[in-house]
């Protein structure tokens, strides 16, 4: 009886990113390195690997594609709050820690959207601040749900001050430390959560 010849599957490929998204994730990118005002629709595009041309088709100004950017990192934010949600409510215990720990992951994991953050409030940080609160606003909302569990919260808590104080915290934490040492990289981390939970003052003062 003649064997059975196998036959190998042909490896599975990753569907090729539309263009409007390769564009977006690029400029992302090069903004994070640069800053979008010291960033070209051409150094974008470069980034892209396409033409100028080919880029403007999509976007057709420097302006609209920062939007878009923006739009991309919104569309990030609310992806991830409901893993998020869940990974606390699945806490018996220490909620406000294990909220702290769970939004400094996701800073830890997007270094260029930190980057691209501080670039942006260092070039217009009133808009910037702007689009944070309306973006942020799912998420303050978890913060107050977390703090109304606690035995020391306090009607004048100001979760939303606090929440600002805690990003700028993390954005300088993610943004602005080299990565390439991992050693020292997990003992920063370590001390920046350390340094969030002792100074989470729910009383207030």
């Amino acid at each position: 009886m003649p064997r059975a010849v196998k036959t190998r599957r042909a490896p599975s490929r990753r569907p090729a990113q539309r263009p409007r998204e390769r564009i977006l994730i690029a400029a992302l990118e090069s903004f994070a390195a640069r800053g979008a005002g010291a960033s070209s629709i051409q150094d974008v595009a470069d980034v892209a690997g396409m033409s100028k041309q080919a880029l403007l088709h999509h976007f057709r100004s420097k302006e609209l594609l920062r939007a878009g950017v923006y739009e991309l990192l919104a569309a990030r934010l609310r992806d991830q709050l409901p893993a998020a949600a869940a990974e606390l409510v699945s806490r018996s215990h220490d909620r406000y820690r294990g909220l702290l720990e769970v939004v400094h992951q996701r800073f830890v994991e997007n270094p260029e959207l930190t980057r691209f953050l501080v670039f942006e409030l260092l070039e217009r940080p009133d808009a910037v601040l702007a689009w944070l609160r309306d973006e942020a606003a799912p998420w303050l909302g978890l913060i107050r749900g977390v703090v109304a569990q606690s035995k020391d919260a306090s009607p004048r808590f100001d979760a939303e001050a606090h929440l600002t104080v805690l990003g700028v915290l993390m954005l300088a934490q993610s943004a602005l430390l080299p990565r390439s040492d991992r050693r020292w990289l997990k003992r920063m981390d370590a001390a920046t959560l350390r340094v969030m939970f002792l100074g989470s003052h729910l009383a207030a003062p």
